[in-house]
């Protein structure tokens, strides 16, 4: 495992020495890993990208023709060009301790990124990333507690922070806080959450209980509340939030809110409950009912859906610290009409599921599962059946879903919840313990995990 990541760091070098252009990214070792992880038939790894440290979180924005994937771990970024997600190239990496960024935001441009970390203290880093070859610091900031934040309009000049703040960093230089009265927070009345995601159609929805719809009107700080909902199945903490076809949404003429959904009045969320080790009532993928939102009319939860629950030896998270939980997901148009989600669920890994447009209802199609690992994204890459798996473990796992394949029975998706393949290991555990601490971890436990404490 060590030498595709001194390939990988080599690569950085080269392109950051030589200037090379990122029309020429250097190629990264995709590498196969035998007998990895369980999957579903219908489920392919394409291979890893061991990257130098923990992946973290990702985020894609397409600049011309060229896809660029914009990867956070622990060791500071790394962008990739990946037009082919099979086949990627590494433009650039910015090396940089950070821990943890759960959610790296970037500019519809391309030209900004922003890292958030917390060691004690918690950070806004504002980064440079317009030649994508060369990516630079060029401001930070200690924040309040904001633990994600999200570009609050395309060039990322004001962002949203999860606690409710609104930052301008229209001075890339010196980022700064807006007083409390200017805060989405406090002008929708949502307080602060875990995170907050805008849609295709510019609404925003907050991760706050109860949720929190808004919109700018015209700028970010001028923000209108369309509804909330109360959430009502045990998912706090629901990562995303993403309204599925927002930009077809047609406002009903008639004033009736029954009958099928249309396009845009429904949500999608999962809640990450990590400090429960059993699975029977945490860990939840939900769809909530949005008819009528944009006037006034309370969104309301449909359908959860949760692991089969086991217990440590054979399933279930063996420590509280890491619990039997959800974390992001990523959703796009299936082939026969329904929504299909790739879900990253931690020591479960990622998940496949469909979801009905008209009615709200969850069903799981297919699965990769690391027997070591732990997954905090799963990333559709756009216009492909790929999925990017960002893990704790092993950095980038590539997937493709084969739509036309057959998928796996109820029966087989039950046995890969309760899998006795080693899932929850030590490595995996004692990560998310570091994340759960703040960044910090003992002697004790870096010793377990082969690690040299690195010191700002």
């Amino acid at each position: 495992m060590r030498r595709p990541l001194i390939a990988l760091s080599a690569a950085a070098a080269l392109v950051l020495a030589a200037g090379i252009a990122s029309a020429d990214p250097v190629s990264v070792p995709v590498v196969p890993v035998p007998n990895y992880a369980i999957t579903s038939p219908n489920v392919t790894q394409v291979g890893t990208i061991p990257i130098d440290g923990v992946g973290v979180s990702m985020r894609t924005v397409t600049v011309g023709k060229q896809v660029r994937a914009f990867v956070s771990g622990a060791a500071g970024l790394s962008i990739f060009d990946a037009t082919d997600p099979a086949h990627p190239g590494l433009l650039g990496h910015l090396p940089m301790y950070n821990w943890e960024n759960e959610d790296i935001a970037v500019s519809q441009d391309g030209n900004t990124a922003i890292m958030t970390e917390f060691d004690g203290l918690f950070y806004l880093h504002v980064l440079d990333v317009s030649n994508p070859n060369t990516p630079l610091l060029k401001g930070s900031m200690v924040l309040h507690a904001a633990h994600t934040v999200e570009c609050a309009d395309p060039h990322c000049n004001y962002l949203f922070g999860s606690e409710g703040q609104t930052y301008d960093i229209t001075d890339r230089a010196n980022p700064k806080e807006l007083p409390s009265a200017q805060s989405w927070g406090e002008l929708t009345g949502a307080g602060g959450g875990h995170n907050v995601h805008q849609d295709a159609a510019g609404i925003w929805t907050s991760d706050t209980d109860p949720l929190v719809v808004f919109k700018e009107t015209p700028d970010p700080l001028h923000l209108t509340v369309l509804t909330r909902g109360s959430i009502t199945k045990n998912t706090q903490y629901q990562h995303n939030n993403i309204r599925p076809r927002a930009d077809r949404y047609v406002p009903r003429k008639d004033k009736s809110l029954g009958g099928p959904l249309r396009d845009g009045e429904l949500l999608l969320g999962e809640g990450e409950t990590n400090e429960n080790p059993d699975c029977t009532d945490s860990g939840a993928f939900s769809t909530w009912r949005m008819v009528g939102f944009d006037r006034g009319v309370r969104m309301e939860q449909i359908e959860t859906l949760r692991p089969v629950s086991g217990n440590y030896t054979n399933g279930d998270a063996a420590v509280s610290e890491i619990g039997c939980s959800g974390h992001w997901f990523t959703q796009k148009d299936a082939a026969d009409g329904s929504i299909l989600v790739a879900a990253a669920w931690y020591e479960h890994g990622t998940r496949f599921l469909k979801v009905d447009p008209r009615t709200g209802k969850i069903r799981q199609v297919g699965y990769f599962q690391p027997v070591r690992g732990s997954t905090s994204q799963a990333y559709w890459m756009p216009g492909s059946d790929y999925v990017w798996s960002i893990d704790y473990h092993s950095g980038i796992d590539i997937l493709k879903l084969d739509q036309g394949a057959k998928e796996p029975t109820t029966a087989q998706i039950d046995m890969s919840w309760l899998a006795k393949a080693h899932v929850v290991d030590s490595w995996s555990s004692i990560m998310r313990i570091v994340c759960r601490q703040n960044g910090k971890a003992t002697p004790a436990q870096l010793a377990q995990l082969g690690v040299v404490p690195h010191h700002r």
